[in-house]
């Protein structure tokens, strides 16, 4: 589910910066920042780069394990797990400061403009998804530096966004309960 809505932002954001500056090849990908060996992946040179830093369950969402299925009765599946993940967008674009900041603009304003996605809105969202909604989030500087630092990387400009509501959910029937008939019934 991830992989797939993390596919998808990162289309559109490619379609998004395409139209601003026009090129053969993607602005933006999808990858860490820093390999385990400590050095910087060729993918993320000059680029937009899309990384998951954190995933937390969404406690306020409601999880319901119960379904009805054709013939009366209900299926119980596992309760589905609503999840927020958190998604850095860093420019990097080495000593070209001035082109990172552009493209970070860029990004921002990407994320502005549409702040919702459903299936009603793109026809290329993802099925398995009902919508995804961004929401900027403000790290004060010692919150920073502890994301920088888990990165393991030097601060490129960026910004951090709560990605709202993935559902995951595991349809296999667990137990099958039939349609209840009343107090009275069978008597």
């Amino acid at each position: 589910m991830i992989d797939k809505t993390f596919a998808f932002i990162l289309d559109e954001l490619n379609g998004f910066l395409n139209s601003r500056f026009p090129s053969n090849e993607p602005h933006a990908v999808l990858s860490h920042l820093v390999n385990q060996d400590g050095t910087v992946p060729v993918q993320v040179e000059k680029k937009v780069v899309l990384s998951l830093v954190n995933v937390e369950r969404e406690a306020a969402a409601p999880a319901s394990g119960m379904q009805a299925r054709a013939g009366g009765g209900y299926a119980r599946i596992s309760p589905s797990l609503n999840l927020n993940v958190y998604l850095l967008v860093s420019a990097s674009f080495g000593n070209n400061y001035g082109e990172a900041l552009k493209f970070l603009s860029a990004a921002l304003i990407f994320f502005q403009g549409r702040p919702v996605y459903s299936p009603q809105s793109s026809h290329r969202f993802p099925k398995e998804l009902e919508k995804i909604a961004f929401e900027l989030v403000t790290l004060d500087f010692h919150a920073l530096n502890n994301l920088w630092s888990m990165q393991g990387g030097k601060y490129l400009p960026s910004a951090l966004y709560k990605t709202r509501m993935l559902t995951v959910q595991d349809a296999r029937i667990t137990e099958l309960v039939p349609e209840s008939t009343g107090a009275g019934a069978g008597l």
